[in-house]
């Protein structure tokens, strides 16, 4: 193309190639406007891609810790808490006391499922609160043996119930209210098995 621009015939007069060259040069103009605005609009695209990721805010280095599972300990040494996830695919948080014994514990089961024990110091689950996939909520007090005694329970359909266990853990009274209202109570005051 610039050897078409600068080419003059001979047979032409000056004007003609006077004519020629302004065309030429027109041409030229708009082509380095076009190659201009492309540019421009290059480096608009271009700043406005890095001013998104710039400003997303993502974590500062060293601030993401990732593991299958984590271990607190205190300033001697010893086990305090673990987070983790159990061999049939739940994920547990247990909290323990200054000896090693478990204290409490928050699960997720691999169902989906999730629950919060509280424990003894001799190892024995005393209150237990769970939420089943279905729905079924319950929370559960147990005596000093780990037996459980009284249940506090509310189905998915919307029926309530207490239930009262003797220290074998056989039932000996229960309240039940279905979603309807209709209450039922047992009571068993035979003190037998």
């Amino acid at each position: 193309m610039s050897d078409r621009i600068l080419e003059v015939p001979s047979h032409e007069s000056p004007e003609t190639t006077l004519r020629d060259m302004e065309v030429a040069n027109q041409r030229l103009r708009r082509f380095a406007w076009s190659v201009m605005l492309g540019a421009i609009v290059v480096l608009g695209f271009t700043a406005v891609v890095v001013v998104m990721f710039a400003t997303q805010r993502l974590p500062a280095p060293g601030s993401v810790v990732q593991a299958r599972s984590f271990v607190l300990q205190d300033e001697q040494g010893r086990i305090r808490a673990t987070w983790g996830v159990t061999k049939d695919g739940g994920v547990q948080l247990a909290l323990q006391d200054d000896k090693g014994n478990p204290r409490a514990r928050m699960s997720v089961l691999q169902d989906g499922s999730t629950g919060l024990a509280l424990v003894d110091g001799a190892g024995h689950p005393r209150a237990a609160l769970g939420l089943l996939t279905d729905g079924t909520i319950n929370l559960v007090f147990a005596d000093q043996g780990g037996q459980s005694r009284a249940v506090f329970g509310l189905t998915p359909a919307g029926a309530s119930s207490i239930v009262l266990a003797d220290g074998k853990g056989v039932t000996r009274a229960g309240l039940s209210v279905a979603n309807s209202g209709r209450a039922t109570q047992t009571v068993d005051e035979t003190g037998g098995p």
